[in-house]
C-alpha cells in the first residue's frame, strides 16, 4: 500500500514537472519569437525621412550634428546658429532632432530643446502634436513645422504658458532665415546628435534650403 502511494506521488510529481516544463517552453517561445515588432506603418513620416529606404524627393537642411556642450546651459548654452536661404516653394517641412544629456542619456522632463527660426520659437514642447517615432535609447523628436508648440522663455515654461505657430510660413521662396538651437539642461554633457529640417517641394518644382556661409 505504501509502495503504491509512493509510486502515485512520484507519478504526480513527474506529471507536474512535465506540465511546468511545457508551459515554460511555450512562454519562452512566445517571448523570444513572438515579440511585437515595430510597424513602420505607425511611423510613416519617420520612415520617409529616416527609414531604410528614405524618400529620394525629401531634401535635408543640416543644422547641427554631434554638437556637444560640456557645460550646463544655465552657465553656457553653447548652441548652434546658422543662416539659410530658401529657394522655391516647399510643400512640407519637418523638424527632426536626436538629443542626449549626460553624454549618453535621453532627456528628462526637466530638459528640452530650444529651437528658433528668426523671431519665432523657443523651448519645444514634446506634446501631442509631435509625430510618432520608434523607441530608442536616445531622445528623438519629430515635428511638422506647420504646428510647433513651444514656450517662448524659460519663465513661460515654468508657468506652462505655451504657444503654437506655423514655422513653415517662414520658409517661403527667397527667405533668408536664421536658426538657433541648443539643449536646455542644468547638467553638463548635452549632445545634439542631429538637428535637421527635412523638406519636400511642390509637385514638379524645385526647391532648396542652403546654408549661407
Amino acid at each position: 500500500m505504501k509502495s503504491s502511494t509512493k509510486d502515485s506521488l512520484i507519478t504526480l510529481a513527474m506529471g507536474t514537472f512535465a506540465v511546468c516544463t511545457v508551459i515554460s517552453v511555450i512562454y519562452l517561445f512566445n517571448f523570444f519569437y513572438n515579440k511585437p515588432s515595430i510597424k513602420l506603418a505607425e511611423y510613416t513620416v519617420y520612415a520617409t525621412i529616416k527609414g531604410k529606404k528614405p524618400d529620394p524627393k525629401i531634401g535635408r537642411a543640416k543644422i547641427a550634428e554631434n554638437h556637444q556642450n560640456d557645460k550646463p546651459a544655465t552657465f553656457d548654452a553653447d548652441g548652434v546658429s546658422r543662416r539659410f536661404q530658401v529657394k522655391g516653394r516647399l510643400s512640407l517641412a519637418y523638424l527632426y532632432i536626436e538629443a542626449l544629456v549626460d553624454y549618453n542619456r535621453p532627456l528628462t522632463v526637466y530638459d528640452d530643446v530650444y529651437f528658433k527660426i528668426n523671431d519665432l520659437g523657443g523651448h519645444l514642447i514634446p506634446d501631442g502634436n509631435a509625430l510618432p517615432v520608434p523607441p530608442a535609447e536616445i531622445s528623438r523628436y519629430l515635428y511638422d513645422l506647420r504646428s510647433i508648440s513651444y514656450y517662448p522663455t524659460i519663465n513661460a515654461k515654468g508657468k506652462k504658458l505655451g504657444t503654437k505657430h506655423d514655422l513653415l510660413e517662414l520658409l517661403h521662396d527667397g527667405a533668408n532665415i536664421k536658426i538657433n538651437a541648443f539643449i536646455s539642461s542644468d547638467r553638463p554633457g548635452s549632445v545634439m546628435k542631429e538637428v535637421s529640417i527635412y523638406y519636400e517641394c511642390f509637385k514638379e518644382s524645385k526647391c532648396s534650403i542652403n546654408e549661407i556661409k
